[in-house]
């Protein structure tokens, strides 16, 4: 991943929430092989951890967007 600090922070904190949702699901022995598929998965596709908090009006609008680009393709 990354070297700089605050991007592998990020990464942990999206390791640890990957984590936390797959835990009640996945057998202890297979949780960390599956948070590590995961990862290398969105890292190979080109996912990068936001390096801060989005604006709340920012990101509404994107939502936005996004929800009408979804209803025009359909």
């Amino acid at each position: 991943m990354a070297t700089d600090p605050d991007i592998q922070a990020t990464w942990k904190t999206m390791r640890d929430a990957v984590r936390g949702i797959l835990q009640p699901h996945v057998q202890a022995a297979l949780l960390e092989d599956d948070v590590t598929a995961i990862a290398d998965w969105l890292n190979a596709n080109g996912w990068r951890p936001p390096l801060r908090k989005i604006n709340p009006i920012i990101a509404a609008g994107r939502a936005a967007r996004d929800q009408a680009a979804r209803k025009e393709q359909q």
